[in-house]
């Protein structure tokens, strides 16, 4: 089976908030972070396998996070890191928003614009739950979401003519680092020098390139977990590829981490 179920605790001080956090995993780099009251998508409605290299998510998950059901019925934000395929679906973004009227979409212009101008028309006031994020290599943010003060973007490199948006967001406590798809030998983290992270979720590369392990190392206190992971991955080749480091892979698999 491809699905293999992770459960990990991560210890917190006792001034956090008592309620658990999940990281639940959709496909590639998409995933579903919740305290169980709120929750955020990121990079969670994907429409292109690139030819079944990268896993898209289930039509059973795609249904229920459009619609706000359960496990999906607290999410709040819908975040993008990259306008690549299996990463955001522009025609996802507005029926979760027509579907949804308190639900948000935060992400480059590159992929807010063509939510706003693609196949599928938004209803009345979505276009108003659309938040541009206009950041750069010049001016990589940190970007405060206007609605959420717990989420916030910045901007890491990923490739020529493509914003990637990597995305923090604290629940209860616990303080989590989406990369997207950040490329480590070019990019600059600095835009995140100044905030601590619980946990870091990594596209797999990192784990092989000298840049990305060292962006891990110095980072200690967070547990690192890879993602991005091809579809076709066995435990042989997981094994191979990431050794003992955590990861995420197969739809449902989940990170609790426990708070106190």
């Amino acid at each position: 089976m491809r699905a293999l179920l992770i459960a990990a605790l991560l210890a917190a001080t006792p001034a956090m908030a008592s309620a658990d956090v999940t990281i639940r995993f959709i496909a590639n780099e998409g995933v579903h972070i919740s305290d169980g009251e709120t929750g955020v998508l990121i990079d969670a409605l994907t429409w292109n396998s690139y030819d079944g290299t990268y896993a898209l998510p289930s039509d059973a998950a795609r249904i229920a996070m459009i619609a706000g059901e359960a496990p999906y019925d607290d999410v709040v934000a819908l975040l993008f890191t990259h306008i690549h395929g299996d990463h955001s679906d522009p025609d996802g973004g507005a029926e979760i928003l027509n579907a949804q009227r308190e639900m948000t979409l935060a992400a480059s212009p590159q992929i807010t614009e063509a939510v706003i101008n693609g196949g599928i028309a938004l209803g009345a006031g979505a276009a108003e739950r659309i938040f541009p994020v206009e950041l750069s290599a010049a001016e990589p943010g940190p970007w405060a979401h206007p609605r959420f003060d717990f989420i916030e973007g910045g901007w890491l490199f990923h490739r020529e003519g493509i914003d990637n948006i990597t995305w923090h967001v604290e629940f209860g406590g616990i303080s989590i680092l989406h990369l997207g798809d950040t490329q480590p030998q070019m990019a600059d983290f600095s835009v995140w020098e100044d905030t601590g992270f619980d946990v870091i979720l990594y596209p797999y590369w990192f784990a092989q390139m000298e840049e990305g392990i060292a962006f891990l190392d110095s980072r200690p206190d967070a547990r690192a977990i890879a993602f991005h992971i091809p579809a076709a991955a066995t435990p042989m080749t997981l094994r191979a590829g990431l050794g003992e480091r955590e990861y995420l892979f197969g739809e449902g698999s989940e990170v609790v981490i426990e708070t106190q």
